[in-house]
């Protein structure tokens, strides 16, 4: 059983090694694959009930710090591309009003769309 765990631990560790290049190089559909897996890997593992020894705990704490990790990568990929979107979707004409006073619709245009970039 603790071999069965080992294994696991094993699998989830290079699960998480994918997951830091997949996010490092903006792969979104190989991301969402990968948690899909290991999504289902987590649930095997929860449903393990056997004691663990000593190393078996210091491995998994190491994997709980490299998913913390992981977790952080992607907070500021997705901050990446939050601001890259928002960059090309920004409105480059300013507001124009009417006659009166009320805001004239301009259609957006975003850096990228335009090709000005």
């Amino acid at each position: 059983m603790e071999q069965e765990l080992l294994q696991k631990l094993m699998s989830l560790d290079e699960l998480i090694q994918r997951e830091r290049c997949y996010a490092r190089d903006l792969k979104a559909k190989e991301l969402k694959d990968l948690q899909e897996e290991k999504g289902l890997l987590l649930q095997e593992l929860q449903a393990l009930s056997v004691e663990c020894s000593p190393e078996l705990k210091q491995l998994a704490s190491r994997i709980r710090d490299e998913n913390i990790r992981n977790a952080q990568l992607l907070h500021t990929t997705l901050g990446y591309l939050r601001e890259a979107m928002h960059c090309c979707f920004r409105q480059l004409t300013p507001v124009a009003y009417g006659q009166h006073g009320n805001p004239l619709q301009a259609s957006p245009s975003g850096l990228l769309l335009t090709g000005k970039v």
